[in-house]
């Protein structure tokens, strides 16, 4: 308060002073140097900076991850790695294709033992065309029918190779005829057991 003494004099500021002297309501500052800052204001701004300070930590630690890394490396890697994913499912795409044509095959021409017949089928060389067709498949198809006709169904042997409607065609090489024997009468069971 010493500076007010050039403003007041020395009586005047001798009367100011003893009247705030234990006064706890006004103080004075001298404003004029722009120093003074109000507690709250002041400790708003000292929360904003320690705000400020974890934030930037935060940021520095984050990137102290990736010191070292080369993103346009982890980009390409990442472009590499869907397409490589992408050729993947257009791969199982196609050989789930596949299978459904040997499967559609082995339905038109039933077999004694279908997935051993299932599994000398050469799928590489079966292709999938862009229109989704299979070609190949009749080609190995008659191979595997004069390299193992004894383990096709063929009409001689008393089973009927055609759909049948009511049983709802084929069964994966089963005769229409043939019924499962937890589904027979007693009558049909018995003949069926004769016949083993």
């Amino acid at each position: 308060m010493e500076w007010l003494k050039e403003f007041l004099g020395d009586e005047l500021y001798s009367q100011v002073e003893a009247k705030l002297k234990g006064n706890d309501k006004v103080k004075l500052a001298n404003l004029a140097s722009g120093e003074y800052v109000s507690k709250s204001k002041f400790d708003d701004k000292e929360k904003e900076l320690a705000t400020a300070n974890d934030t930037i930590k935060q940021l520095k630690e984050t990137a102290e991850k990736f010191d070292g890394s080369d993103i346009e490396k982890l980009r390409e890697e990442l472009k590499n790695t869907q397409t490589k994913h992408d050729a993947e499912t257009r791969q199982l795409k196609e050989d789930m294709k596949k299978r459904d044509a040997v499967d559609a095959w082995l339905d038109a021409h039933p077999t004694k033992h279908r997935a051993l017949m299932r599994s000398q089928f050469d799928y590489s060389k079966l292709t999938v065309g862009e229109d989704g067709k299979i070609s190949g498949i009749e080609e190995i198809g008659k191979s595997l029918t004069e390299s193992y006709s004894d383990m096709f169904v063929s009409n001689d042997e008393g089973d009927d190779t055609q759909s049948n409607p009511k049983d709802g065609g084929i069964d994966h090489g089963k005769s229409p005829q043939e019924k499962d024997p937890g589904k027979m009468s007693m009558e049909e069971y018995r003949a069926w057991r004769e016949k083993q």
